[in-house]
């Protein structure tokens, strides 16, 4: 038996060959799965961003990307990821791996193990220095990570190269009624040139709080240029309504899902006077 659970002689037949390694989909697998297994470790978004790549139709003729895809789509049924499910997933990406790129993603997971075994506990005390820090920056109601979807259409490639960087700061908006399935919240740089949306999966979780009176600061984490295109990685904090924070914060977007109609925006308007009131009445308590 493998690490992964299954009998050698049914891991192997996951892994590339050459002849895929030769294509340019089976070359773009392996810089990806290169690329999450290098420290030794997968990120939220890292397996965001695989299910989006695998998502891809021509991936379906790779077995290699089946099993792949099959593994994640069983992880994230629940809606969350366990501990235990993270390994899962990080050797199912390791089964997929040609022989000497195994070998490298075993040995950067089993030196980041060793590490997290050697780090010490955290403390705990908390200074009261901690405790006003805590209060001044009051926590989010949802700090999600995710890989910017729809990035290959419309130009977008170039825009991001030209003037996406880490750290810049990005706004989300519905997009326009016209736009595809799945594609409900639209990433905009400063300038409001859109870079692509968030993933659907992302997209149920803030809909609700992207609404008007509510606050939320966004920026770019990284960029990924493993794949044919870079992919910019958005982090996104959503706070209560009326709470000010220390990082900037942009107010959420009053641009419902779809044109609406004459009584649509007027019900938009008397939601967001209602909101407003709200947290006047709470303020003047």
């Amino acid at each position: 038996m493998t690490e992964t659970g299954l009998p050698t002689y049914l891991t192997r037949q996951f892994a590339l060959t050459r002849p895929q390694l030769a294509t340019e989909l089976g070359a773009e697998l392996l810089s990806l799965c290169q690329t999450v297994t290098a420290d030794g470790r997968l990120a939220p978004e890292e397996i965001a961003g695989l299910r989006q790549w695998l998502g891809d139709a021509a991936a379906a003729e790779m077995q290699s990307a089946r099993f792949l895809r099959g593994v994640i789509e069983h992880v994230l049924a629940d809606g969350r990821i366990t501990p235990e499910e993270y390994q899962e997933v990080y050797r199912a990406v390791e089964a997929v791996l040609p022989f000497e790129a195994r070998q490298q993603a075993h040995a950067a997971r089993q030196q980041a193990e060793a590490a997290d075994l050697s780090a010490p506990a955290p403390a705990s005390t908390v200074t009261v220095a901690v405790v006003g820090a805590a209060q001044a920056n009051p926590a989010p109601v949802l700090d999600v990570t995710f890989m910017v979807a729809g990035v290959r259409q419309d130009g977008r490639p170039a825009l991001i190269e030209q003037h996406a960087s880490a750290g810049l700061a990005v706004t989300l908006d519905f997009a326009s009624a016209g736009s595809h399935s799945g594609e409900v919240i639209a990433v905009q740089l400063p300038g409001g040139a859109q870079i692509g949306f968030v993933p659907a999966a992302e997209s149920r979780q803030l809909i609700p709080l992207l609404q008007p009176g509510g606050h939320y600061s966004a920026h770019i984490v990284r960029i990924r240029s493993s794949g044919r295109s870079p992919i910019p990685v958005v982090q996104a904090r959503f706070f209560p309504a009326g709470i000010e924070a220390a990082a900037p914060m942009a107010a959420a977007s009053s641009q419902p899902l779809a044109a609406p109609g004459r009584w649509g925006r007027m019900l938009i308007v008397l939601a967001g006077i209602g909101a407003a009131l709200l947290v006047l009445a709470v303020l003047l308590r």
